[in-house]
C-alpha cells in the first residue's frame, strides 16, 4: 500500500475494526475514524463495533454502515468469518487497538480478505500477527517515538504517555488520513435533545472497575456544595454501578433525582444540555466530553494525560500520589466552579 493509502473513489470499500466493549476506548477512537472519513469522503466505510457500544455510533455520520459483533464469543466469530463477511471484499481494513489486543477481532481483519490490512505490530502486545497485516505500524509515543514494550510493563521513569486519541490517529495517518478533526465527537439525536432537561449537573459515583471509584463520602460532600449553590444536581447510575447511589445518598442524607440505566443516545442528549458532568474514569465521562458537556474526570491510578476524554470542555483532577483517596471535594469543586461560570462549552 502506498503512503497515501488507497485512491479515494466511490468504489473504495474500507473496513474499520473497533469491536472491543470499552465505551471510552471507542470514543477515543472517533477522531481517527472521522479523519479517515474526511480523507475518503466517497468511499463506503463499514465500522465494526461491540454490541455494548453500538449506541455510540449508530446514527453518527462517520461511517456508512455499522456492523455489531461479539468478539467475546470466539467460536461465533470463527463461524461468521469462515462463512465469509457479507458484502464485497474491502480494499482496506484498519484494526484499531490501543493497550489491548483482541485475537478474535484480529481474525476478523484477516478473514475480511482486504487487500491492505493495517494495524499496530502485534509483537508490541507479545502476540502473533493473527490479522496477517500487510502494514504493521510501530506503536507510537511522545515526539514521534515508538514503544518497545506493552504499556503495563512501562516503568515509572518512562517517557510521558501519548494520549490514546493520538495513538489511534497514528493508524489513520498510516493510511493517508490527516490531522485530528475538530469536535463534535458525538452528535446527539435532535428528538432526544428536545426532551432533555437544561442546565442539570450530573454526578456519576460509579465505575465498572471498583478501584476507579472516588469514595462515596467525597461525592456526597461535592453534591452538598453544589446543591447549596443552587444547582440542580442529579445522580447517575449504570448497570455496573449498583449500590453506588444508595451509598452516596446515605452519606449525603438528602434525596436527589437519579438517572438509572439509560441508553447511550439518551444519556448523550442529557449531557449535551447539561451544565456539568463529574465522574470517575468511565465510559459516561467520555460520552459527556464527546458531546461538548463541561466535564470533570476524577483519576487515581490511571493517567488523564493518556486517558482523558476528547472534547473542548474537559478538566481532570488527580491525586498527586496517584490515589483516588487523595482527591478532596474542594479539589473537584475548584475545577467545577469556573466551568459552571463560563458560557456554554458545547459545540453545535
Amino acid at each position: 500500500m502506498s503512503a497515501a493509502g488507497p485512491t479515494p473513489s466511490a468504489s473504495t470499500r474500507i473496513h474499520l475494526y473497533r469491536p472491543q466493549n470499552q465505551l471510552g476506548d471507542l470514543l477515543l477512537n472517533v477522531p481517527a475514524i472521522r479523519s479517515i472519513r474526511e480523507r475518503f469522503r466517497d468511499a463506503h466505510i463499514v465500522l465494526f463495533v461491540g454490541r455494548q457500544n453500538a449506541g455510540a455510533v449508530l446514527g453518527q455520520p462517520w461511517a456508512d454502515e455499522i456492523r455489531v459483533v461479539d468478539t467475546r464469543n470466539f467460536f461465533g466469530v470463527a463461524r461468521a468469518g469462515l462463512r465469509g463477511l457479507p458484502g464485497p471484499r474491502p480494499h482496506l481494513a484498519v484494526y484499531f487497538t490501543t493497550v489491548s489486543y483482541s485475537r478474535s477481532a484480529a481474525m476478523l481483519v484477516r478473514w475480511s480478505g482486504a487487500r491492505d490490512r493495517v494495524g499496530f505490530d502485534a509483537a508490541w502486545y507479545r502476540e502473533r500477527d493473527r490479522a496477517d497485516l500487510t502494514l504493521p505500524v510501530a506503536y507510537p509515543r511522545v515526539a514521534g517515538g515508538t514503544e518497545t514494550c506493552p504499556a503495563p510493563n512501562r516503568g515509572t521513569g518512562a517517557a510521558p504517555p501519548l494520549h490514546q486519541s493520538e495513538v489511534n490517529l497514528a493508524l489513520a495517518r498510516a493510511v493517508g488520513a490527516g490531522a485530528a478533526p475538530e469536535p463534535p465527537y458525538y452528535i446527539p439525536d435532535p428528538a432526544l435533545l428536545a426532551h432533555a432537561p437544561e442546565n442539570a449537573v450530573y454526578l456519576h459515583p460509579g465505575a465498572g472497575k471498583h478501584h476507579n471509584r472516588w469514595p462515596a463520602d467525597r461525592f456526597a460532600a461535592l453534591a452538598r456544595e453544589l446543591v447549596g449553590r443552587g444547582y440542580s444536581v442529579w445522580w447517575l447510575e449504570g448497570p455496573q454501578d449498583q449500590g453506588t447511589v444508595e451509598a452516596v445518598s446515605s452519606a449525603l442524607r438528602m434525596t436527589l433525582p437519579v438517572v438509572r440505566n439509560e441508553a447511550i443516545p439518551t444519556l448523550a442528549a442529557r449531557f449535551a444540555r447539561a451544565a456539568l458532568y463529574v465522574g470517575n474514569d468511565t465510559g459516561p465521562l467520555h460520552l459527556a466530553g464527546a458531546t461538548g458537556c463541561p466535564s470533570i474526570g476524577i483519576y487515581g491510578w490511571t493517567d488523564p494525560a493518556e486517558w482523558r476524554p476528547v472534547g473542548r470542555c474537559v478538566r481532570s483532577v488527580r491525586g498527586a500520589d496517584g490515589r483516588l483517596e487523595s482527591v478532596e471535594p474542594r479539589d473537584v469543586l475548584d475545577a467545577a466552579l469556573p466551568l459552571l461560570a463560563e458560557d456554554r462549552c458545547a459545540v453545535g
